[in-house]
């Protein structure tokens, strides 16, 4: 009995024939298009964004309601303070609530710069999410609190001293501090980050870590006491300090950066 099997074809016989096996399909192309095509002009908008925030912060945040009487003050102080400050809380509501607008432009950019970082450094993308995260509840907590206090003394001199020192206790126990969460978490790992990878000047980092520091330190104020004037509650300021100026710079150095990219393509274009 023969051992040959005709149905089994030789090896090679159809090498050079045609292929009729069904080929792996080829992965399909992105048509998602990359933050990088927006326009040079839109890049340095956004950029500039942070400049915008910083400024509006600053302005917003001294003009808002001064130094607060102590709690247990009398009514008439409390009427008082409500009377002196009544038109500045108003203006500084209105330039921290641009202000929070501003913000969330710029921590888009600042996410997109912080993440590209992570061909050098593992774990950029998630540490630039932890940095969009606190920037989004920092916004919207020093927002809160500031208008907060813009009507504890929206009434002036006929405000109801209660419901004033209401007003103005309760936004510095809460929105305050979960601002303070907030700006800590979008610091510390834009600091972390900018020292690892060299994304932004080095420098900044540092303010960064410093700010988000001083932050992390009001949260003391919570077992001090939320009622008494806490030594704890005075990291807000160079927290707030910090936070300015890591903002106008890294802004700053983004616009730069955007602006000799642009320049580079475009003398690339030329010579082609």
């Amino acid at each position: 009995m023969s051992n040959h099997h005709p149905e089994e074809a030789p090896i090679g016989r159809y090498r050079h024939g045609p292929v009729t096996s069904r080929s792996e399909p080829s992965p399909p192309k992105s048509t998602t298009s990359s933050p990088a095509a927006l326009p040079p002009s839109w890049q340095r908008l956004l950029a500039l964004s942070g400049v915008a925030f910083a400024v509006l912060l600053a302005f917003g945040w001294f003009l808002s309601g001064g130094d607060t009487p102590d709690y247990q003050a009398t009514d008439q102080e409390w009427t008082d303070w409500a009377n002196d400050n009544r038109s500045g809380s108003g203006i500084a509501a209105f330039l921290v609530l641009l202000a929070g607008f501003t913000l969330l432009h710029f921590a888009g950019t600042i996410r997109d710069v912080l993440g590209s970082a992570e061909t050098t450094v593992h774990g950029s993308v998630q540490l630039a999410r932890v940095a969009f995260a606190g920037a989004i509840v920092g916004a919207a907590a020093i927002a809160t609190a500031i208008v907060m206090v813009a009507a504890a003394t929206s009434e002036g001199a006929d405000a109801d001293p209660i419901v004033t020192r209401a007003v103005a206790g309760a936004a510095s126990a809460g929105p305050y501090l979960v601002a303070a969460m907030g700006f800590a978490a979008l610091l510390g790992a834009a600091g972390l980050l900018t020292l690892r990878s060299g994304v932004l000047p080095r420098w900044t980092g540092i303010v960064a870590l410093v700010g988000a520091v001083a932050f992390l330190v009001t949260f003391l104020t919570v077992i001090a006491g939320l009622g008494e004037d806490s030594v704890f509650g005075y990291g807000f300021l160079p927290g707030i300090l910090a936070l300015v100026i890591w903002s106008f710079a890294t802004s700053i150095a983004r616009y730069r950066a955007v602006t000799t990219t642009a320049r580079e393509g475009g003398a690339r274009e030329a010579d082609a």
